[in-house]
């Protein structure tokens, strides 16, 4: 006996397109011919700078791109103008998925989707490889038992853009179509996880509001390998409901989620993950898929407003907006493995640490993402790292208007280890010390731009590096016009801390000032300089008046 769950609307009067066939292969004709002709489509760096000088690297234009156009843009409530045919699965009449992750015309997540390929291909140019097209059949619904779908033995047979991806020669279950109703989901989940497994497609641009709390969660637990198609689709907890978040992945579950949005959210006191809670040895997989307004029930103890996870969880082409939390505003990575790419992260707030995300004792992957207007009631406006936490790699990313109330107005580190490469890091601000990064364990810093960062009342405006003695390396990154405006605070450009090293690699330090000198470089540490160093025009001073003088720099 299935719960009444609440009710469901449906907004919009857009209707998902199928691609046919004949519109495949023309698709792929037109492809051929300009191919022949030698037209080649433009690369997403070539075809989208904005100005700047001609000696921009096109790694810092690609950060630009992706910082501005990551996300799930078509799809969030709010100013959508529908989907689009290819930007997600089409039904036919008898409700199976006549395209399962896209029909090849290009999506929503970026420019790497050119023209009529797969998403299997897509995907992998976008990010993190989809397991849809590795790990083997989806799996049956009930209803859907005894009709499987020919996967293909990695020939494209004329069906790419169709099928949308191929399982390796294992037969593919037909997707199940879940009408406009909470219940027919909630039926529709605890048939896939009964039957090992399955694929669903949401009603398009439906709402399916959830009332029902089961034992914490809006929707049954997921407990096997479930792919939701969303069309465009939204999974509300209904406002007046009990306390309770809408998914959780338990060991031996799998959960994709694509083209859906996930809003208000709310866990039960003393538990994590607003919207989404993943165990140890369960799976999150999210693709262009929107989680806005989360939150849990105490922001003082709780953490992870979106998402809390100690599982393995892979997420692009997606965007999380206005979520809560005590740590982790959106995301809170407990223990477990996260890899983020081509998202973006607007608005998140923490009562303590990590606005956006906060990592605790796991090891997460950014690249290719926004982080903008994040605020942290304590450290880390945008990423925090506790203690605890292991590695974070930020590489070709956007961390920009962040602010925490405490250190790292951008991105504070006290984990075992930091990568920052081919990244800015700009405007931020921090109450304390670090107005763009604050540092506090072994770090890499390259090929970056940290610029126009501000401590309030603390030193280093640009970094503020405090590792206990561990080694902090910075190459070929330029820091400029950050600030540390405090009464008697130092270090406007970089703030070295007693005992701690600093290698500098062809590094450029100016326009930056402080209260106090030096404003480009105060190091009461060791710093050791290789190739060439420009620590030029910083105010009150570029070095003279640190405690410890900094080679290759002057006055």
């Amino acid at each position: 006996m299935v719960a009444a769950a609440g009710f469901a609307t449906v907004i919009g009067t857009t209707t998902l397109v199928a691609v046919t066939d004949d519109d495949q292969t023309a698709a792929n004709a037109s492809a051929a011919a300009d191919q022949a002709k030698g037209r080649t489509q433009p690369s997403p760096a070539r075809a989208t700078t904005r100005g700047g000088s001609a000696k921009d690297t096109e790694d810092a234009k690609d950060a630009d791109y992706w910082a501005e156009h990551a996300g799930n843009p078509g799809w969030s409530g709010s100013g959508s103008t529908g989907p689009r045919a290819g930007d997600g699965p089409a039904r036919s009449r008898s409700g199976d998925l006549t395209n399962d992750e896209g029909s090849g015309a290009t999506g929503s997540g970026g420019p790497e989707k050119k023209g009529p390929a797969s998403t299997d291909a897509q995907e992998r140019s976008a990010g993190p490889t989809d397991s849809d097209g590795q790990n083997g059949p989806e799996g049956h619904s009930s209803r859907d038992r005894g009709r499987e779908g020919q996967g293909g033995h990695g020939e494209e047979n004329g069906r790419q853009g169709r099928d949308g991806h191929h399982d390796s020669g294992n037969a593919r279950g037909k997707a199940r179509y879940v009408d406009c109703d909470p219940n027919d989901l909630i039926s529709a989940i605890i048939d896939a996880n009964s039957d090992g497994g399955g694929t669903l497609s949401l009603a398009e641009k439906c709402t399916y509001t959830l009332t029902a709390n089961q034992d914490g969660n809006g929707l049954p637990e997921i407990i096997q390998p479930i792919t939701i198609h969303g069309n465009g689709a939204t999974i509300a907890r209904a406002a007046n409901a009990d306390q309770f978040r809408i998914f959780q992945v338990s060991a031996g579950g799998d959960l994709k989620l694509r083209h859906l949005t996930l809003t208000r959210g709310k866990s039960a006191v003393d538990q994590n993950g607003g919207a989404i809670l993943v165990n140890p040895a369960g799976r999150l997989d999210l693709d262009h898929t929107t989680l806005h307004n989360n939150t849990v029930n105490d922001t003082d103890f709780d953490d992870g407003g979106a998402i809390d996870n100690e599982g393995i969880t892979t997420i692009r082409n997606s965007t999380f907006s206005n979520n809560s939390a005590d740590d982790g505003g959106a995301i809170d990575n407990r223990s477990g493995k996260l890899e983020i790419t081509t998202t973006k992260f607007t608005g998140n707030t923490a009562l303590d640490d990590g606005g956006a995300v906060e990592e605790q004792q796991g090891t997460t992957t950014i690249t290719k993402s926004l982080f903008r207007h994040n605020y942290a009631g304590g450290d880390g406006g945008a990423l925090s790292v506790s203690s605890l936490g292991g590695l974070l790699n930020i590489e070709t990313s956007t961390i920009t208007h962040n602010t925490a109330n405490n250190d790292g107005g951008g991105v504070e580190h006290a984990g075992s280890a930091l990568h920052v490469r081919k990244s800015t890091i700009a405007h931020n601000t921090a109450a304390n010390v670090g107005g763009g990064l604050g540092i506090t364990s072994t770090s890499v810093i390259e090929d970056s731009k940290i610029h126009d960062n501000t401590s309030v009342d603390g030193s280093g405006g640009g970094i503020h590096i405090a590792a206990e003695g561990q080694e902090v390396a910075v190459r070929r990154t330029v820091i400029s016009g950050n600030q540390a405006p405090g009464n008697g605070q130092t270090g406007g450009g970089i703030y070295i801390g007693t005992g701690d090293q600093l290698t500098l690699t062809d590094v450029k330090v100016t326009d930056n000032t402080s209260d106090e000198p030096a404003g480009g470089i105060h190091n009461d540490g060791t710093v050791t300089t290789y190739g060439k160093i420009k620590i030029i025009d910083n105010v009150p001073t570029n070095c003279t008046g640190s405690t410890n003088p900094v080679p290759n720099c002057f006055g």
